[in-house]
């Protein structure tokens, strides 16, 4: 591997024009794909395409509709809401929203008022005095709404508007609907009364909105921190500004990344917009080992050829394998059931390979053309560069110290490491588990503040549909099996669902609960229903049919329970009829059980496929693959403890904490191996073959660990994703640990394994010799 290293700066030394020559190319077409990025927040991004959930649910929005947007009206009391403007604004919504393409039905309370006019006048005029109104909505008895109309005024203080949206329309669609709806509002001429469009398309969108600016919120605050960093602890030659080279570096690195994720069709979702961060956290990381030691070689007096052929051929296998173990860390996320997350590793991979390739050329390139203009003007001057002598600097000399004191004591490192480790997992079981998509964004987010309001005024409902295919679900068996149905869920599911709806109840209260004998009379009747009332229950054809069931708001366990329940329910339908359960909840199920199951396999693999390749890259040395991956294994159990203690819980994102950790950590144990195995062929024992390799490369470690920091610490500024905060307050601490396992168990594991391997070959010797 140093051979093709070494051939490789050379190829860099003598070829600098044409390398940098062809990044420059490289970045104009990353360019162009940058154009190519689009934002998603869909049910795709949730449920692999290819699952029976998404087909069911995908399926079930061809015919119907689940996506609804709710014109909240706020009043003082109901005779102002009932006041003509209003009234007049209601109608004008609903008539005018009924009739668009992309709506299935708008009900409102003019809706629901022309009803109960046509039921005692035969005809659906709408009444323009608010007494006369008043007295149509309010019992006269009780002095209360009547249910009839409890739908759409829940209260005396609000009505609602409830708009479904065709369920075949994208996210771009569904956006442009909303902005449409929220336009005929503020056209209305509402009078007197507070109006609100909310619903989860309007969150959507929204979210949508918070993305691309959080995303470059990001951005630049990583680009600060990695600023300040670089300033504080690395250290390198020439000009103060020469040390935030690296950064440029990534920079760039990070627009080939954005360039290949839009050629290749990668969306940016709230999981994916935290790759960002982390990349360029790595990607600097990557960048400074190769200044740091090209630098190093330098202060030894190379010259500036010299310098770049051996930092390559010296540093180039180490971060090599680096990115090879991490990558395969972060492949072990494509196991993952849900796409956002298998996305998330792909940009991962996508983004550290990106900034390797630039730093190792485009970084030596620079630093060869710069320091040999130096060297020429120097010559034409008649002189030589001087370079200072390499001077220990604070951290160093604190490393300096550490490492005796750290290689005397593994007796007391590694039982508490293990002991922490051990109360970490055990921890793990009793994290909870977070799949509603409301919960990952911040609650004063205007959007989710009135879809918060919506749910207390209209009550915590949601929505689990069962979609009925036939040839014909006219037919009066369809329909009875459809009214059983119905009565054994009201019956045994009493606790949780508060009602159901199917177009079966529609047809007997058209016939004073009388089952039509055939086909036809259902036909006729459903043509003399209301089109708003059916639609959303049968289709044209009458070869769907959709039957709400309306179920309370409990935990996420409970509506697993009930759905497992009204599987076994539908379990023989009657003739040709296939039956699917679907809805919201159904998809929030399908969720937590893909994090859940998901989440261990993930980490199982990320460190089964890094130690196989640690194992086949060290020429299957066993004990070296073990030493490299055991240290990071660790901090798992120090993870969960973390989230344990801190009642983080597990999100899309966090549940990726382990291939993640992993995929990083075992940089920092590779590079102190790496130096510390060249300190051992150099001749020195274990105890000063670890010292210096602490010393040496400690620092470079440090700066590398800082700012992978530094770039998850970015994600504490996107304060209106709660899913990146919780992620980046847990992978800081991770980074952190992935630092104290190297630095403390690593270095008194490998002495004392080694020391002992070496105390016994000597007595095997002595023992050979007598």
């Amino acid at each position: 591997m140093e051979q093709f290293f070494r051939k490789l700066g050379m190829f860099i030394e003598s070829k600098r024009l044409l390398v940098i020559a062809l990044s420059v190319i490289l970045l104009i077409a990353a360019l162009f794909g940058t154009s190519q990025l689009k934002l998603a927040t869909g049910v795709e991004t949730y449920l692999s395409t290819d699952s029976q959930a998404y087909q069911d649910y995908t399926r079930f929005n061809q015919h119907f509709g689940s996506n609804i947007v709710v014109v909240l009206v706020t009043g003082n009391d109901l005779t102002q809401l009932l006041q003509p403007a209003n009234i007049a604004a209601m109608e004008s919504i609903e008539n005018q929203m009924g009739l668009n393409p992309n709506v299935v039905s708008a009900l409102g309370p003019t809706f629901f008022i022309k009803q109960a006019v046509a039921q005692q006048t035969g005809s659906p005029d709408l009444p323009l005095d608010p007494a006369i109104l008043q007295s149509i909505v309010v019992d006269p008895q009780s002095g209360q709404i009547t249910p009839f109309f409890i739908r759409v005024l829940p209260d005396a203080q609000h009505a609602l508007i409830a708009i479904t949206l065709a369920g075949d329309l994208s996210i771009a669609e569904q956006n442009l609907v909303a902005g449409e709806i929220e336009k005929l509002v503020g056209d209305a001429g509402f009078s007197g009364v507070e109006t609100v469009v909310t619903g989860m398309p309007v969150v959507l969108s929204q979210i949508e909105d918070m993305m691309s600016s959080s995303l470059l919120n990001m951005l630049l605050v990583s680009t600060l921190l990695m600023l300040v960093i670089l300033s504080l602890v690395f250290s390198v030659r020439g000009l103060f500004v020469w040390r935030w080279l690296p950064l440029g570096i990534v920079l760039i690195g990070i627009i080939y990344t954005f360039g290949t994720m839009g050629v290749l069709g990668v969306p940016i979702t709230m999981v994916t917009m935290a790759a960002f961060p982390i990349i360029i956290g790595l990607g600097v990381d990557y960048a400074i080992q190769f200044h740091n030691r090209y630098d190093e070689e330098a202060r030894r007096g190379e010259t500036v050829a010299e310098a770049i052929v051996d930092s390559i051929t010296h540093i180039g296998p180490t971060i090599g394998i680096a990115i090879i173990a991490a990558s395969l860390g972060f492949a072990a996320l494509f196991f993952s059931p849900v796409p956002m997350v298998r996305d998330f590793g792909l940009l991962l991979i996508i983004g550290v390979v990106a900034t390797y390739l630039a730093a190792i050329f485009l970084l030596m390139g620079i630093l060869y053309m710069h320091d040999r203009r130096k060297v020429n003007q120097a010559s034409k001057n008649g002189g030589m560069i001087k370079t200072k002598a390499e001077k220990a600097g604070f951290v160093e000399r604190g490393l300096g110290k550490l490492a005796p004191w750290v290689i005397k004591n593994p007796a007391i490192i590694i039982p508490l490491a293990l002991v922490l480790t051990i109360s970490g997992l055990i921890s793990d079981s009793k994290i909870a588990t977070e799949t509603e998509e409301t919960n990952f964004i911040s609650q004063d987010v205007p959007a989710l503040k009135n879809l918060m309001a919506l749910g207390e005024i209209a009550g915590g409902v949601s929505s689990v549909n069962i979609l009925i295919e036939s040839s014909n679900t006219t037919d009066p068996t369809v329909l009875a099996w459809m009214v059983q149905l119905e009565q054994r869920i009201a019956l045994e599911q009493s606790d949780f669902i508060t009602d159901t709806a199917s177009i079966a109840d529609l047809v007997l209260q058209a016939t004073g609960g009388i089952m039509p004998e055939s086909s036809e009379q259902v036909k006729q009747i459903l043509a003399q229903l209301p089109v708003p009332i059916k639609r959303n229950l049968i289709n044209d054809d009458y070869s769907a049919a959709n039957l709400v069931i309306n179920i309370e708001q409990v935990e996420l366990v409970r509506i697993q329970e009930v759905r497992n329940q009204l599987a076994g329910y539908i379990v023989n339908p009657p003739g040709d009829v296939n039956v699917f359960l679907t809805g919201t909840p159904i998809i929030a199920i399908e969720l937590f059980n893909a994090l859940t199951e998901g989440r261990i396999q993930m980490t199982l693999i990320g460190v089964g496929l890094i130690f196989l390749v640690l194992f086949i890259l060290f020429k299957f040395n066993l004990l070296r693959a073990l030493l490299a991956v055991l240290p990071i294994g660790l901090i798992l159990g120090w993870s969960s403890g973390i989230m344990y203690l801190f009642e983080i819980k597990y999100t899309p994102l966090t549940a990726t904490l382990g291939a993640l950790i992993m995929g990083i950590g075992v940089e920092f144990t590779i590079l102190l191996m790496m130096r510390y195995y060249e300190e051992r062929r150099k001749g020195e024992g274990p105890e000063e073959a670890m010292t210096t390799a602490m010393t040496k490369i400690g620092r470079a470690i440090i700066a590398s660990g800082l700012t992978v920091i530094g770039g998850f610490g970015a994600l504490l500024i996107a304060k209106d994703f709660l899913i990146l905060r919780d992620f980046g307050i847990v992978t800081m601490i991770n980074v952190f640990f992935a630092l104290v396992s190297t630095l403390f168990v690593l270095p008194a594991l490998i002495v004392w394994v080694d020391s002992r391997r070496e105390k016994k070959q000597r007595l095997a010797v002595k023992s050979g010799r007598k």
